[in-house]
């Protein structure tokens, strides 16, 4: 059985689009603040998943080019966990961020992956020509 996956620029731009509604959204029913705090929280998700997408990448080349992970290739995921965790703590903890319109930044990621995968689901994966695969 074949399966259709998203790819990464197809999650960013729902993402970004997601955010751009939601900000607003925000704007129109909460405040000014809370749709900033939104798109501050969107763009950390789309940073880290764009970050993550070249930490795949590096990954996978140092294993090929050297017939298996690297020392630094395999502290690169942690490492770039670290570094999104720091700054959302910095943002959080500067207490001039409106939490749930940041949180509401945050969701849009995961609203976006998850659309995504249905549309990607919905689509007929290639050499499935009927059923059965006949």
């Amino acid at each position: 059985m074949l399966f259709a996956i998203p790819t990464i620029t197809a999650i960013q731009r729902t993402t970004l689009i997601l955010t751009v509604l939601t900000a607003a959204t925000l704007l129109e029913f909460v405040s000014a603040a809370a749709a900033l705090a939104s798109i501050m929280g969107a763009a950390v998700m789309i940073v880290n998943f764009y970050l993550l997408a070249l930490v795949g990448r590096f990954l996978l080349a140092s294993a090929r080019n050297s017939g298996g992970p690297s020392a630094a290739g395999m502290l690169l995921p942690p490492l770039k966990l670290f570094f999104v965790i720091a700054a959302v703590y910095l943002i959080v903890d500067s207490g001039r961020i409106n939490i749930p319109g940041f949180l509401a930044g945050i969701l849009t990621q995961f609203a976006a992956i998850f659309i995504e995968a249905w549309r990607a689901s919905a689509r007929p994966a290639a050499g499935i020509t009927g059923a059965g695969g006949a």
